[in-house]
């Protein structure tokens, strides 16, 4: 591995380490306790460092939710164009369902989010940045212009659909004897028969 590749990947592992350390204190303290030094404390580097990555706390939380996102926009990037799209989708979601701790942190920071208005404000930015970025994903794999066709945004709103309901399960406790993953190839089953009434 190069020079340039060894100190992507420690920039990487410490950003995730701040991220981590600050999720772990907002559950364990309260989101309003959690200071740029406690975090930076907490990952064992400077208060510097912590600013060299992140603007404020919320941030550094909201880095969990961000980088699922991107991960899932990548894992559905890498699949075959030959594949159907809702397979493919399919496919992303559960990469991020049985990931190692993805689900588990996503839950934690979500919960943090109704407790704090203030990081949805947060979020919505982002959110809107990676949604751009999965509708155009899906837009070349299926020939359609998300800016004018009603189809991706529908293929689009329908998978997240799908990761949100299962998200909503595990943060109530209603699947807990359900595998996450099995969860979401129900939902995309459920998709692609169009959604029938439920008996």
């Amino acid at each position: 591995m190069s020079s340039a590749g060894l100190r992507e990947r420690k920039k990487g592992a410490t950003k995730d380490a701040l991220s981590q350390a600050a999720l772990d204190l907002a559950i364990h303290g309260g989101l309003d306790a959690v200071t740029a030094e406690s975090i930076a404390e907490a990952a064992n580097v400077s208060t510097r460092t912590f600013h060299n990555y992140f603007s404020s706390k919320e941030d550094a939380v909201l880095f969990v939710l961000e980088k699922a996102a991107l991960g899932l926009v990548d894992a559905f990037a890498e699949r075959s164009a030959t594949e159907p799209v809702l397979d493919s989708l399919e496919a992303a979601f559960i990469k991020f369902m049985e990931s190692s701790g993805g689900l588990e942190r996503t839950v934690a920071v979500t919960r943090l989010m109704v407790q704090h208005p203030a990081l949805v404000a947060r979020h919505i930015a982002f959110y809107d940045d990676t949604s751009t970025a999965l509708l155009s994903e899906i837009g070349k794999r299926t020939g359609t212009d998300p800016d004018v066709d009603l189809y991706p945004r529908l293929v689009y709103h329908a998978a997240v659909a799908v990761g949100r309901a299962v998200l909503e399960l595990q943060i109530s406790g209603a699947s807990a004897q359900r595998r996450p993953a099995d969860l979401v190839r129900q939902g995309f089953t459920q998709l692609r028969h169009g959604l029938p009434q439920a008996n």
